[in-house]
Parts: structure tokens; C-alpha cells; sequence
């Protein structure tokens, strides 16, 4: 476990070198921007949804991976929390299997998007969350770039799955801090994207939201 957090720490790194470049490049940003983004929307996903939703945790081992990681001497780490919105009305129109359905791509398309996530847990029934090890508010906009091609990605979907998308909250940590305090962070962030209108995402920033 240990070794796959720290190569996922020096990978999102290398991202974020490539992306914002050591003189922050604004055109190599966009342009990179639109591959990804390209990427995301393109990838054969088809199969790989039952992989990762088989791969979730249970709530319990989640905040057990996190309390330890963070014990662990990570100075720093964000928790992301996900929700389907209007999952309900989703399934009352096309059913539960493809309610189901819709929520095998979610986990499919956060995983694929946060790939740097160690852990992922289903927190209720439209609900995950997930744990990013060695992000810090200086990834803020990339955390938030991300955040926006998933709920591009789920909003144009091929003609297997409906039109979903997500309310994402996020709170960063740090050694002092255990995972269930910074999940009611995190959902604190999610409501208020919910307030303001859903399919968006916003991150704690120490002041109620």
C-alpha cells in the first residue's frame, strides 16, 4: 500500500508539472487541457465499470485506509465526495437496472478521471467518496478541471446510458485531522453545490462551506 501512495503522489505531481509547466505556460495548459479532456471522452470503457465498482471498499475499511494514511505522516490529502443528482427521478423514468447501470459508469468515470485515488467507498446509495493522497490546495485548479470533465463526460453520454451528472465536494487534511471530519467537510462543500443548482463542485475553504 505504501508504495502505491507514493507513486501515485509523484504521478499526480508529474501531472501537474506537465499541465501547468515550470514557467506556467497558459498555451500549453489549454492545450493539454483539450488532449485530456479528448481522452476522457473517448476511452473504451465498455467492461472496465464492473472492475471498478468491484473495487470499492466498505465504508469502515475506507476511513480506516484514510485515518492510517494520514497517521502515516501524509501531511496532506484531499477527500472527495460525489452524488448523483436527482438519482431518483433517474430511476423512476428508466428503470432500476439502468439506475444501476448509471452507477457502475459514475464509479467507472471517477476512477478513470482521479486515477491517483488509493481508496474509493460508496457512502450511501448515489454516494462515493474518495481518498486523493499528497493533494494539497495548490492542486486546487486542477482538482477543479477534473471535476468538470467528469461531469462532461457524464453528460454526453453514448446511447447506452442517460444524461447524469454529479455534485462533488472536496476538503483538504493533514496529519492532525481523521476521515470523518474531513468527510463532514466535504459534504458540507457537496450541499452547497447542491443549493446552488447541482452538477458542479466546490471545495471547503474553512468558512462553512
Amino acid at each position: 500500500m505504501r508504495k502505491q501512495v507514493v507513486q501515485g503522489f509523484h504521478d499526480f505531481k508529474g501531472k501537474i508539472y506537465r499541465i501547468f509547466g515550470q514557467n506556467g505556460e497558459r498555451e500549453q495548459q489549454k492545450e493539454i487541457s483539450r488532449t485530456e479532456a479528448a481522452d476522457l471522452g473517448n476511452q473504451d470503457m465498455h467492461g472496465t465499470g464492473q472492475d471498478a465498482f468491484d473495487k470499492l471498499v466498505e465504508r469502515r475499511v475506507f476511513e480506516r485506509i484514510v485515518d492510517e494514511e494520514l497517521r502515516a505522516g501524509h501531511s496532506q490529502g484531499c477527500l472527495l465526495v460525489g452524488n448523483v443528482d436527482r438519482f431518483r427521478e433517474v430511476c423512476e423514468i428508466y428503470g432500476q437496472d439502468t439506475g444501476n447501470a448509471v452507477l457502475r459508469r459514475v464509479v467507472e468515470v471517477l476512477s478513470y478521471s482521479f486515477a491517483e485515488s488509493v481508496c474509493m467507498s460508496r457512502q450511501g446509495r448515489d454516494t462515493f467518496a474518495m481518498w486523493l493522497p499528497g493533494v494539497a490546495v495548490a492542486h486546487t485548479t486542477l482538482l477543479y478541471r477534473r471535476a468538470g470533465e467528469v461531469n462532461d463526460v457524464l453528460l454526453h453520454p453514448d446511447g447506452e446510458f442517460p444524461p447524469v451528472t454529479l455534485s462533488i465536494g472536496m476538503a483538504f487534511g493533514d496529519s492532525v485531522e481523521d476521515c470523518r471530519e474531513l468527510g463532514k467537510r466535504a459534504v458540507k462543500a457537496l450541499n452547497h453545490v447542491k443549493e446552488s443548482g447541482r452538477c458542479g463542485c466546490e471545495i471547503y475553504d474553512g468558512h462553512g462551506r
